[in-house]
Formats: structure tokens, C-alpha cells, sequence
């Protein structure tokens, strides 16, 4: 049961190597690192226009997805392979809600104010107030509301691009890396069937070896052996002893009394 857990335990942590591996990835991907750059580029701007138009919630949420790509693009994008799925999700639900007020908003920014009016003091004590509620619609850029105004529209055009560039960027650089794996794994399921009929053989030899089935001498000229009649059977543990194709016994056969 235990070496089982364990067995179980050294295949899942093989899995999980082989599905995240480590390293740069494809050339493929490398060869988009000046767009990660640019996304770079943009988050910073989004950033900072952020901060100018008092934004602190979205400047957080900004400077978290800048922080990813720094991680991800450092030392030669050996990080990627770990964050890219993540990324790719995180940029995705970015994405829809910032492109939801954009949509909203875009023929006309609309803000609304509500002022106390003169209050009343109706039967019974019962006091009333009233609001004035002030709706106002001014274009999307206005030069005239001032920089913190135009700041956050610019803000709210470049955030859903910058999450739209950084989903395709991580889901085209995710594909990649997973047909790189599955290649690798081709590869090696390749070796290893080739090499399973050998060792299969090895084993077969070596167990008729300890029963005492194979003969010490040589072999029988007159039972109709094939070519390499007379040649010494070499024991197991002999470097040489290893063939690639299985041959039929032909030995003087013994049967173990239980």
C-alpha cells in the first residue's frame, strides 16, 4: 500500500514537471517578446493615468497584472510556462468588465448629483425632504472638465486593449508550450516502446537462467539447432549476454518438484 502512494506520488509530481516545464519557451514565443514589451508599455500608462484620475481600486488592479508581466518576461521568459494560463483568465474577466462601462459610456460620459432642497414638517412631526437629482452628460473627452476627467476616459479606452493583447499573448504563448510537451512526450514513449521487447527478452533469459534450464555446454549438433551450434552459453551478468531477438530454447528441459 505504501510503495503504491508512493508510486502514485512520483507520477503526479512527474505529471506536474512534465506539463509546466521548465526553461525559455518555444521560439516561437520568444520571437513575440517585443509585444510583451509593449503590453508592458501600456499597463504602466494605464497606471499612471489611473492614479491622475483618483482611480486607486483600478490603479491596484492595474499595477497587479503590470507586476505578472514583469515576472513573466524577466530572465528570458523562463517564468512563462506558470503564470500564462493564469494570466490568460485574469485578463479575460479584466476584459469584460472594463469593456462594460466603455460600452455605456462611450457616446457620452453621464453623472449624476443630488442636492437637499428646502425640507417640510408634515401632520404628526413627520418631517420631509426633498432632492434635487442632476443628471449631466458631457462628452467623452472634454477638454474643458480638466485632466483628471480626460485621464480617466483615456484610462477606460487603453485598459480593455491592454486585457484583450494580454489574453492573446498568454493563450497563444500556453498552446505553444503545451504541443512542445506533448512532443517531448511523443518522443520518449517512442524510446521507451523500442526498448521494452529487449529487456522483455533480458528477462526471459535471465529467469530461465536461474531455474537452470539453459545448458552449460554446448549445444545438442544433432537436435536441429540453427547457426552458433557449439557456442558457450554466457551467464547472466555478462555484458554480452543481451540479445535483440527472442530464440526459441532448445535445451534439455527440467521440471521443478514442489
Amino acid at each position: 500500500m505504501a510503495s503504491g502512494l508512493v508510486g502514485t506520488r512520483m507520477l503526479v509530481d512527474l505529471s506536474s514537471d512534465l506539463l509546466m516545464p521548465l526553461g525559455p519557451p518555444p521560439q516561437v514565443v520568444l520571437d513575440q517578446r517585443w509585444i510583451w514589451q509593449l503590453l508592458l508599455c501600456l499597463l504602466s500608462l494605464v497606471f499612471t493615468l489611473r492614479l491622475i484620475g483618483l482611480d486607486i481600486a483600478g490603479a491596484l488592479l492595474t499595477g497587479l497584472m503590470l507586476c505578472f508581466v514583469i515576472i513573466m518576461i524577466r530572465d528570458g521568459m523562463q517564468d512563462l510556462s506558470k503564470y500564462a494560463l493564469v494570466y490568460a483568465v485574469l485578463c479575460g474577466l479584466n476584459f469584460f468588465f472594463d469593456l462594460l462601462p466603455l460600452v455605456t459610456e462611450l457616446g457620452g460620459r453621464i453623472s449624476r448629483t443630488a442636492e437637499p432642497g428646502p425640507g417640510a414638517v408634515i401632520d404628526e412631526g413627520t418631517r420631509q425632504d426633498v432632492y434635487t437629482l442632476t443628471t449631466k452628460v458631457t462628452p467623452f473627452f472634454a477638454w474643458e472638465e480638466g485632466i483628471i476627467y480626460n485621464a480617466q476616459s483615456l484610462s477606460m479606452i487603453l485598459s480593455p486593449f491592454c486585457m484583450a493583447l494580454g489574453a492573446y499573448l498568454s493563450i497563444y504563448a500556453h498552446g505553444e508550450i503545451q504541443r512542445q510537451v506533448q512532443g517531448i512526450l511523443a518522443e520518449d514513449y517512442e524510446d521507451f516502446a523500442r526498448a521494452l521487447p529487449r529487456h522483455q527478452a533480458l528477462l526471459l533469459q535471465q529467469q530461465q537462467a536461474a531455474l537452470g534450464s539453459l545448458p552449460t555446454g554446448p549445444r545438442n549438433r544433432g537436435s536441429g539447432a540453427a547457426a552458433g551450434e557449439g557456442e558457450p552459453i554466457r551467464r547472466p551478468g555478462d555484458p554480452t549476454s543481451a540479445r535483440t531477438t527472442f530464440e526459441r530454447f532448445s535445451g534439455t528441459p527440467h521440471k521443478l518438484a514442489i
